[in-house]
This record gives structure tokens, sequence and C-alpha cells, in this order.
């Protein structure tokens, strides 16, 4: 038998670590003892040697960690070294600990060999945080109240994807899901690249063109607005966009980009109808020469002739994933009724709708009646729709599951035909009504409270014309014939009949409009446009406030023993205690004058065009030095506007 090995079973087990001459020629070197203070942090944990898991880990013991055998044959020894030593202690009346308490310093050296690097945070952070942080950082750059813009935003972007493989995974899908390239471009990069126009949408498309992986990513586009160009420019930035929608086969949507469709074939046009993902479009129908020639020679229908009517259906083809669709007619473009129906057969998924603008000709009672199930529809400046068509579509089986209705400027005399609207469409959440002439009842008609009666959540009423509207509204309230409504905004509330049924607040004008210039605007207009500003809705109610506060509205007595010790004055106030609505007037677009969203809002880039307070990037650069990094262009601070919001 080997005499080392005979040896090693008489001698103490600690004989074998703190003496290297016994060791056999196999065994590493010992190096340093297991009491330097060195390798305190890597020590394993004790573990049974009767454990049969007795392979190389932080949480095992090997003790011929050197030896090529197996983790069997591993477990076999260190149970043999095992029981030798107990018969040993048990003989020489030592300590029984167990062999795994002590491990050799050879093992930790191992360990110290064996063990990786540690591994970066953010890399084993889930995909989620990557994505709380990024929603963050665009609140900042993009909020209503930041001065930063979409430039900075995307190159903070960029630079967060600079600094790792981990973020650059995250940044991508945030980067590229959500272009939005917004102004005009840098004189530099026009001077850089020798171009005229262009500059950004041509390094988009080269990117997504010769990066395919980048462009499955894009969903979301943000075009520079058209400008007051030559045609010939314009069409060359249209034709650019074209590229950029054809190079990003998941697009969803092109927003702040809507070029007037006037039934002539172009390149973007032609480029959407492609796009199969696409979930929102918006049509800006412009006039056509040959459609008006024929209109002076004969009347409605049949306008539009074969080779228009199958274009414009051909592009509703391949959009089979559109749920949102909004149609404007500008400067009396055309779209025929029959063409409004068989649209509306070809988008299958269409949930919200918007209609503007279309005359009587085109969009009346009978297309009302025509429209298939919607979420979501918004009608304004459609002379064609009477009352006697919005009381026969109350009833229309399509109409029960709608949730949000929106009716502007349609010019409803019954007050009959809403109330029927609000009462047998029970899923209706979200209900608003702006109209410049007044809401009456029929005369001689018996009136039973409420007269209005819902389960709506929202509510914005704006009668205009002082009427009965307002009062049957508040009384309807009273009688809990809204027990689920929770917002009403009435800008058009002269009396305060509305501000008196909801709850009563202390303040209700904004900060803003201290500096808001919409009343001296006001002043030199001669068509009363001070009523019908939000600014002077929100200055009528807070001066109602104030007045209320100068009332005493009750007395609290104190006595003792009849003798009157103290009287508390309560000043009055404006509304109901208890209710549980809240009177609002803040606009559907923070800053905006107007109270309801409207088609110009989207459509119009007048002031992207001309800036005038915009930002430069210098937002954040706290010392000059910083000056050249973060400095851009003076581009205007676009904030998103979803299309939800016209609903």
């Amino acid at each position: 038998m080997d005499p080392y090995r005979i040896k090693r079973q008489t001698l103490d087990p600690m004989d074998a670590v703190t003496k290297s001459n016994n060791r056999p020629l196999s065994h590493p070197r010992q190096v340093a003892s297991v009491d330097n203070p060195e390798f305190t942090a890597y020590r394993p944990q004790r573990s049974s040697l009767g454990s049969s898991k007795s392979s190389l880990s932080w949480n095992s013991i090997d003790y011929h960690s050197a030896s090529p055998r197996s983790s069997a044959s591993s477990a076999v020894s260190a149970g043999s070294n095992a029981s030798v030593y107990s018969k040993y202690s048990t003989a020489h009346g030592t300590n029984t600990t167990s062999l795994a308490s002590r491990p050799s310093s050879s093992t930790n050296i191992q360990r110290l060999r064996s063990t990786n690097p540690p591994t970066p945070l953010f890399k084993r952070l889930p995909q989620a945080i990557y994505e709380c942080i990024l929603q963050h950082l665009m609140a900042l750059h993009l909020s209503v109240s930041s001065t930063s813009c979409a430039t900075c935003y995307m190159r903070d972007l960029c630079n967060l994807a600079l600094t790792s493989r981990a973020w650059d995974r995250a940044v991508r899908t945030q980067l590229y899901g959500k272009i939005y390239i917004v102004g005009n471009d840098s004189p530099a990069h026009m001077k850089k690249y020798k171009m005229k126009s262009g500059v950004r949408l041509k390094l988009l498309r080269r990117t997504l063109r010769e990066r395919r992986v980048l462009a499955q990513y894009v969903r979301e586009v943000k075009a520079p607005c058209l400008q007051s160009e030559t045609i010939a420019r314009r069409r060359e930035t249209i034709d650019l966009v074209a590229s950029i929608v054809m190079a990003c086969p998941n697009l969803e949507r092109l927003v702040g980009f809507y070029p007037i469709y006037d039934h002539e074939f172009d390149r973007l046009t032609h480029a959407l109808s492609t796009r199969k993902r696409l979930k929102e479009h918006v049509w800006i129908i412009g006039g056509n020469d040959a459609v008006t020639q024929r209109s002076h020679r004969q009347l409605p229908p049949g306008l539009m002739d074969m080779e228009q009517v199958g274009n414009f259906l051909h592009f509703h083809e391949a959009w089979t994933s559109l749920t949102t669709l909004l149609i404007h007619s500008h400067n009396q473009g055309v779209l025929e009724h029959d063409v409004f129906i068989d649209v509306f057969d070809r988008l299958p998924s269409l949930r919200d709708l918007c209609i503007s603008g279309f005359d009587a000709d085109d969009f009346n009672d009978a297309t009302l009646q025509a429209l298939p199930a919607l979420r979501s529809l918004r009608l304004q400046a459609l002379p064609g729709i009477s009352d006697q068509g919005l009381w026969r579509f109350a009833s229309a089986p399509t109409a029960c599951g709608m949730r949000c209705l929106s009716l502007v400027d349609l010019g409803i005399v019954s007050l009959l035909v809403v109330s029927k609207l609000l009462a047998h469409m029970t899923d209706l959440r979200r209900f608003t009504l702006v109209q410049e002439s007044p809401l009456e009842l029929p005369v001689g008609t018996l009136i039973f409270q409420p007269v209005l009666a819902s389960s709506l959540e929202y509510m914005h009423w704006d009668i205009r014309a002082p009427g009965t509207a307002n009062a049957s509204l508040a009384s309807s309230i009273r009688a809990a014939g809204f027990p689920k409504l929770r917002t009403l905004r009435a800008p058009s509330d002269h009396d305060g009949v509305l501000q008196a049924v909801c709850r009563p607040r202390a303040q209700i004008v904004l900060p803003s409009d201290k500096y808001s210039t919409a009343h001296r605007n006001a002043l030199t207009d001669d068509r009363g446009n001070l009523d019908r500003t939000l600014f002077a809705a929100r200055k009528l109610a807070q001066e109602r406030l104030e007045e209320a506060r100068k009332t005493v509205q009750f007395k609290v007595v104190v006595d003792e023993g009849g003798v009157v010790m103290q009287i508390y004055d309560f000043n009055g106030f404006v509304g109901t205690t208890g209710s549980k609505i809240t009177y609002t007037l803040k606009p559907d677009i923070p800053g905006s004058d107007d109270a309801v969203i409207d088609v110009s809002d989207v459509t119009n880039n007048s002031k992207e065009a001309n800036v005038k307070d915009g930002c430069t990037g210098l937002w954040n650069a706290s010392h000059p030095a910083g000056k050249k990094w973060w400095n851009h262009s003076e581009r205007f601070r676009y904030r998103p506007v979803d299309l939800q919001t016209f609903f």
C-alpha cells in the first residue's frame, strides 16, 4: 500500500492542510492557509459528507478535488475518509466535527479560478423594468408641461442604446417603434449632405432599407408637415414619405401628415393601402375639377366617375385591421352615399368613426342607418342628419352597444331626440353635444322627470344659445337621472344652473388664465366670441364663486343654558354638497381655448412650420461646455394627439 495513504489514515485531518511535505505530487500546491483573511470571503457553505451531491460547487465539498474521479467515486472516497476519521477521533477523544466544516485551501483556490465575473446589473433586469424606465423618459420629454421636444427625446434614446447591449435591445423597440420627425431640417445637415430638403427623411429611408430588422419595429411615423412650397416640392415630400411607408411592413399609423386627397393618384395613398396592419387613417377629401364640372351639369348621385369610385374603394381592401377612421370634407370635397356604405363593408374591424363636413347628398339619414356596429361615433357639421334620422338611429340594433357618441353642430331641434338617444344606448359612457341653436321641448308635451336619463360617466353639454335645455338637464340630475355621471363640462352654462348641481369647488380658473390673451382678442371681435371660449367660461364660473363667498350661507350658534356664547358665519358656495359630479372647464387639448377638439387641430400644422418659441435642446445644458452637445435647431414642441380624443 502507498505509504503516504497509510500515514494519512493515522494523522489528524488538519495535517493534510497545514503540512505540505506530505502531499502527493498530483495534489495542487498549497499557496495560502484557509485562515488567510484574503480568502475568507470564498469559504464554502458547510454540508455533510454523507450527501450524494459531492461535485465541485459552492454548496458541496470534494476532498480530492484535483483527482479526475467521477462524482460517485468522490462520494465513496469522502465517505470512507469520514469513517476513518470518526474512528480516530473516537479513539483519541478528539472533537467529532464533520470534515465538511473544515474546507481545504486548495478547494477555495479552485473555486476562485472557476468563478465568473459578476453579471452587470442591467443584464439581470427584466424587460418590464426597461419599459417602465423608457415610459417615464417619454413622459418627461413629451408631457404638456415639459420644455423638451421629440428631438431631445430621441437623442436620449440613442444615447441609452450606446451604453450597453442590454439597453440597446430595450431601446430599439422604443426608438424605432414611434419615429417623430418634427420641424425643419438643420442648415448644418443640409450643408453637410448637400440637400435642399428632406435630409432626415432620406437618412431614415436609407437606414430602414439597409437594416430590414429595424424596419420591422416601426409602428408609428410622424413626418414633417407640408409647408407652403411649390407643387413640385410638395410632391417630392409626399413621395419621400411614401417610400418610408413602403419600407415599414408593420406600420400601424401615419400621424401629423395628412395631404388632401382629390381623387387623383398619389404614391402615399397607394403605399398606405398596402399596409395590412394599419390601425387608423385620416381622409381629407378635397375638391376635384372633373367632379366640380359634373356638378354644374347634373345633380348627385353620379358626380364621381367609375374609375374614381373604384380606386377609392380599392384603397380599403387590405385594411382588415383598421379600427379608427376619420373622413373630413375639405373645400366641398365629394364622397357619395353609396361610396360610404361600400367603404364600411370593407372594414370588418372598424370601431371608431368620425364623419365631418359633408353635404346632405353625400351623408344623410339613409347613410346613418347603414353604419355598422361601432364603439365610438362622431358626427360633425352634417346638414343631411335630421331629428327623424337620429330618432330611428337610436332604435337601431347597431347603436345599442355604442360607448361614445359626439354630436357636433348638427342643429338638433327637439330635446326628446337627445332623451331617446340616451335612454336607448344603455352602454353609453361618454356623450358630447355641441350646437348653436337651442334645444326645446315640443309645445304641449307632458314631461316626467327625469327628462334625460342615462348611465353616462362623462358629458360635454354646450348649447350656446340660451334656452331651457340647461334647466332640463339640471332637473334630470337632481331627479337621479344620471347615477353614474362623474364629470360634466358645460362651457355655455349661462345661469350657472349646471354648476349648482355639481360638487362645490374652491377654484375653477387655471393658473395659465392669468397670462391668457383670449379676453383681449374677444374684445376686438364683434361677433361675441367671448362667450364661446373656455377662458370666458372659467371667468364667469369663478365670478359666481366669488359672489357666493360674499354672502352668508348659514350660521352656527353656540349657547349654554340659553345664553348665546358664540356665533359662527359660514360663507356661501356654488354647488351641491354630496354630489359626485365634478364640474370642469378644461379643454381636450391642453392650452386650447376651444373645449372640443376639431379636425383643424390635427390637420393645421402652421405652428410647426412657424416656430416662435421652440426647443433648442439647451433646457438641460448646465454649463456652456455642454452647448455643442445638447444644441439642435429650434423646433416645435410636438405633442402626440390621439384620435381617440375626438370621441
